[in-house]
C-alpha cells in the first residue's frame, strides 16, 4: 500500500491518495483498461482477476500520521492500479474509518462491479466514482481499450447494484476520429445516465483531458461545452451534474515540515500516480522548500516538464 499526496481534486477537494495495487516493475499501471487519455501512459500490465493483496499494518500507521499532517477532505483509493483488483479494499476502508472520520472515496473503472465480493468492498466506502465514457460497446472498446471479454453492459448492471453513494464520471474529449463529444453520443450517454438512475440514484461528474498523456492527438473540450452538457443532464434527466472548471479549482495550501530528502521521495511517489503542475505540488507541500526540490529534480533529469494546451502551462512528470 502506497500513500501519496495530498492532491488538489475538483471532485474531492484536498484528496489524500492510497494506492492498493502497485504496478509491476517495468509497467506504468496495473489495470484491465488502457484508456486513450490515461495520464499514466500506455505501457500497462493487464490484470484481469481481483486477488487479495497484502496491506501491511505499518502502512496504516504511516497513513494515520499523514492524515494528521495534511487534514484531507477525502481519502481516495486510486493510483497506479485499479483499486478493485485488491479484494482487501473493503478491509482497508474499514481500517481507515477506525483511524479517522475523513470520508473514503474510490476511483474505479467499475469493470468488476458485477461481482458480489467487489461490490461488498465498494460498499465500505463513502462514495464510488465510477467511469463511463461511452454509451455503446463499440465506442467503449475504442476509448477505454479494455481487456477482451469486458462488457459495458455488465459494468452498468453492476453499478446499479452498488449500495453506497455513486457518482458517474465521464471524460468528454476527442482523439483523432474517436470522440464522445458529438451530439449522437451525448444523447446516448444521457440515456445511460437515465437507465442507471432509475435503479441507483447517481450524480454525474464531467471532465475533459486536463492532464498530459503520451498521445499527442487528444483534444479537450472547454468549460462552456461541459457546462452545456451538465445543464442538459440536470434538465433532461433530473440528475445532478458537476463539471470541471479551472476557475473553481481549490487552491488550499497544506503546510508541512519535511526534510529535503523525504520531500523528493514524496514528490516522485506522487508523480508516479498523478501528473501535477508545479503550483499544485508547491501548494500541497507549502513550507517545505518544494520549489527548490522540484527545480533540483528537474535539473537532474529525474523529473520533466510537459506543456499541455488546456492549461497553457507545464505539468511536472516523471
Amino acid at each position: 500500500m502506497k500513500i501519496y499526496g495530498p492532491v488538489p481534486s475538483w471532485r474531492l477537494g484536498n484528496s489524500l491518495g492510497v494506492d492498493l495495487v502497485e504496478a509491476p516493475p517495468g509497467y506504468c499501471k496495473a489495470c484491465p483498461f488502457n484508456c486513450l487519455y490515461c495520464h499514466l501512459g500506455h505501457k500497462g500490465h493487464f490484470m484481469l482477476e481481483p486477488a487479495s493483496m497484502e496491506l501491511p499494518p505499518k502502512d496504516f500507521g504511516i497513513l494515520e500520521k499523514k492524515i494528521i499532517e495534511t487534514k484531507p477532505d477525502y481519502i481516495t483509493f486510486s493510483g497506479q492500479g485499479e483499486p478493485t483488483l485488491n479484494l482487501n479494499l473493503g478491509y482497508a476502508a474499514q481500517r481507515i474509518k477506525e483511524i479517522c472520520d475523513v470520508p473514503v472515496a474510490v476511483l474505479t473503472n467499475a469493470c468488476f462491479a458485477a461481482r458480489k465480493d467487489v461490490r461488498a468492498n465498494l460498499d465500505n466506502c463513502d462514495v464510488v466514482i465510477a467511469k463511463i465514457d461511452a454509451p455503446t460497446q463499440q465506442l467503449f472498446e475504442k476509448i477505454n481499450r479494455s481487456a477482451r471479454g469486458i462488457k459495458l453492459a455488465n459494468i452498468i448492471d453492476g453499478i446499479k447494484l452498488i449500495n453506497t453513494k455513486v457518482c458517474i464520471q465521464t471524460l468528454i474529449f476527442s482523439c483523432g476520429s474517436v470522440t464522445n463529444a458529438d451530439d449522437e453520443t451525448l444523447n446516448a450517454l444521457l440515456d445511460v445516465y437515465r437507465d442507471i438512475n432509475k435503479s441507483k440514484p447517481i450524480e454525474v461528474l464531467l471532465g475533459t483531458v486536463t492532464r498530459p498523456s503520451d498521445d499527442e492527438n487528444l483534444q479537450f473540450v472547454d468549460s462552456e461545452k461541459l457546462s452545456e452538457i451538465a445543464d442538459r443532464i440536470t434538465k433532461e434527466c433530473g440528475i445532478k451534474a458537476r463539471y470541471f472548471s479551472e476557475s473553481e479549482k481549490e487552491q488550499k495550501n497544506v503546510r508541512r515540515k519535511i526534510s529535503f530528502d523525504q520531500l523528493g521521495v514524496e514528490i516522485t511517489d506522487l508523480l508516479l500516480r498523478r501528473p501535477c503542475t508545479r503550483e499544485e505540488i508547491i501548494s500541497r507541500f507549502d513550507g517545505s522548500d518544494a520549489a527548490i526540490v522540484l527545480d533540483r529534480l528537474v535539473d537532474k533529469g529525474v523529473l520533466g516538464l510537459k506543456l499541455l494546451d488546456y492549461k497553457k502551462g507545464h505539468y511536472v512528470v516523471l
